[in-house]
């Protein structure tokens, strides 16, 4: 029991990490490099990028009260079933941006090229974002809509996460003009392929089958691994011997491990290795995520 206590701690700690990380990430592509020329990838940032040109308040603290009213509307109209996690995500990352704007001001582009400026501003969001979705939270605003979206019109998240980004980036078109508006499309583009790009990349694996002589050694390095395996009992169709396939999942930086390991038990080992993008169950993602 106190191992499972210590496990659990240890990895709400590596949660907590990986959400300030996603934050920071992308806290600091919206301070260096979006508001600073006009962008906008839709959201709660973005709303409050158009907002800034028309009320006497900085980008930071309209930040956080975007969040709050959408929340309170989430609330009311879908109830309360946004988790803590996406409540002290999107705070942080409303509170985030206002500390940059407090203390790091500013006043012109880091460099003075807009698409350069865009590439490097969906990198650092798309990849915050996806590292933050990664640990079951997110970030609130576009998600908050696409919800209340599809309490009401029963279009899926996804779509109503698009068709939100796309309204949202033409309020910043009538704002900052047409050519900003451009941008800002190709921008949400990008970003969500950067999202999934990363979300993949980090619950990707590989999967392996090997057939081998010696499945109780690697069966036991496996365990030691913190992985698993699926034992099969298969015959050679060549020699019409009796053989043993091992099915299982590991991380890319455990599979060149498991394949050092595997080859000085057994080097007459057959392996079959194939690139998995999404795993779930055991030591891996929730089934329900």
């Amino acid at each position: 029991m106190d191992n499972e206590k210590r496990e659990r701690r240890i990895g709400q700690i590596k949660q907590g990490l990986f959400i300030a990380v996603g934050v920071l990430m992308i806290a600091c592509g919206i301070h260096f490099f979006l508001l600073p020329n006009n962008l906008s990838l839709g959201g709660a940032t973005g709303m409050a990028l158009v907002l800034s040109k028309y009320l006497p308040l900085s980008t930071g603290p309209l930040l956080v009260i975007v969040n709050a009213v959408l929340f309170i509307l989430g609330f009311l109209i879908i109830g309360n079933k946004f988790g803590i996690l996406t409540v002290i995500s999107s705070l942080a990352l409303s509170g985030t941006v206002w500390f940059l704007e407090a203390f790091l001001p500013i006043q012109e582009p880091v460099v003075h090229n807009i698409f350069l400026n865009l590439i490097i501003a969906v990198l650092l969001y798309g990849s915050g974002v996806g590292i933050v979705l990664n640990q079951y939270a997110s970030t609130g605003g576009s998600d908050i809509i696409a919800k209340i979206i599809n309490r009401f019109f029963g279009l899926d998240l996804g779509k109503g996460c698009l068709v939100t980004d796309f309204v949202i980036t033409l309020f910043a078109g009538f704002t900052f003009g047409t050519e900003v508006a451009l941008y800002c499309i190709i921008g949400v583009i990008i970003n969500g392929l950067v999202i999934d790009f990363t979300i993949d990349g980090m619950n990707g694996g590989k999967l392996c089958f090997i057939t081998t002589t010696h499945p109780d050694e690697i069966c036991d390095y496996l365990i030691s691994l913190g992985r698993s395996a699926t034992i099969y009992d298969a015959r050679g169709a060549y020699t019409r011997e009796p053989k043993t396939v091992i099915q299982t999942v590991v991380s890319n930086r455990d599979f060149i491990r498991l394949k050092g390991y595997i080859k000085m038990v057994d080097e007459s080992v057959f392996m079959v290795v194939t690139n998995s993008h999404k795993v779930i169950g055991w030591h891996w993602r929730k089934l329900d995520d």
